[in-house]
């Protein structure tokens, strides 16, 4: 079988997820790069405004004391707060863990032990249900971080943690 080149022009230099993120910001920089489904209306979410909520989670992230090479998981649906936390964890140099949304708190259990993972970002107050039910048997997770607003079940809200990152850039 002969070998195919590859045509279009030579390959971009490989880089880092980072690096193509906010390359792709600056040149699309579209006001649509994210759509949010809000009472049956899509609205889009420019590639400014996600560059800047991801600047700020990074930094809300390092104002928690979460560290380079810290494991931060994320345990959520598709939605574009879980672009924007994937990558704020990426910015602030940290080893996202991904879990599967429709797993049961055992499991999810599991996963965050056996990954040390310090944080957990979770979409809803039924994501956020499973790790209260298993969070006594997590004593490293140390941060739970909801997507939507669940008082008594998350230590912030993502809305707040970007605040704390608008705060400690601006001094």
């Amino acid at each position: 079988m002969a070998l195919m080149e590859a045509r279009g022009g030579p390959r971009p230099a490989p880089g880092t997820l980072n690096e193509l993120f906010f390359d792709a910001v600056s040149k699309f920089n579209r006001p649509d790069a994210l759509q949010v489904k809000i009472g049956g209306v899509y609205r889009p979410i420019s590639h400014t405004e996600v560059a800047n909520r991801v600047r700020h989670a990074a930094r809300g992230l390092s104002s928690l004391g979460v560290r380079r090479g810290d494991r931060m998981a994320i345990l959520s649906e598709n939605r574009p707060e879980w672009a924007i936390a994937d990558f704020a964890c990426l910015t602030a140099g940290l080893t996202d863990v991904p879990i599967y949304p429709t797993l049961p708190p055992d499991q999810i259990a599991y996963i965050l032990r056996d990954s040390g993972a310090v944080a957990i970002f979770v979409s809803t107050k039924a994501q956020a249900e499973k790790i209260r039910e298993v969070r006594s048997q997590l004593p490293g997770l140390k941060t739970v971080i909801g997507f939507d607003e669940v008082p008594g079940l998350t230590n912030m809200s993502i809305a707040e943690l970007e605040k704390r990152g608008r705060r400690s850039s601006s001094r």
